[in-house]
């Protein structure tokens, strides 16, 4: 009987933790979703190099994304900690390959893909006409 005691504990706590895991991950989700994304063209963003920063519960990013001549051309990521961290830089590879901000996302890392997808997006926003004439 003692073992079934220790069995069912063991059960109970693996389902609140298992609990636990499933609306963290539904935070996340929700957290990434409310990121902004403008899917800026880096044809109308003015030469220069623009600073964002992105932090969210499973990630945080600070980046210095440079346009020249209407092509992306160098994302620096400053600082980058969290979920997927190590995986995530190859974006910006594909995207200054692909001279857009919004690329597909890298495999086991897709909350902190679109962390970093919205910050380089909140970069390049700074730069366009757009948003010289709001400040």
């Amino acid at each position: 009987m003692k073992k079934y005691k220790y069995l069912l504990i063991i059960v109970c706590f693996g389902l609140l933790f298992w609990s636990y895991m499933i609306k963290k991950q539904r935070n996340q989700i929700k957290e990434a979703k409310s990121l902004p994304f403008y899917n800026v063209k880096v044809e109308s963003v003015a030469d220069g190099t623009y600073n964002s920063k992105c932090a969210t519960s499973f990630y945080t990013v600070e980046l210095d994304v440079t346009v020249a001549d209407k092509k992306l051309t160098k994302i620096d990521v400053i600082t980058n900690k969290g979920k997927g961290d190590d995986k995530v830089t190859a974006i910006a590879d594909s995207m200054i390959a692909q001279n857009k901000s919004v690329v597909s996302i890298i495999d086991g890392a897709e909350l902190a893909s679109l962390a970093f997808i919205s910050c380089v997006d909140s970069a390049l926003k700074k730069g366009t006409d757009e948003s010289k004439l709001s400040e």
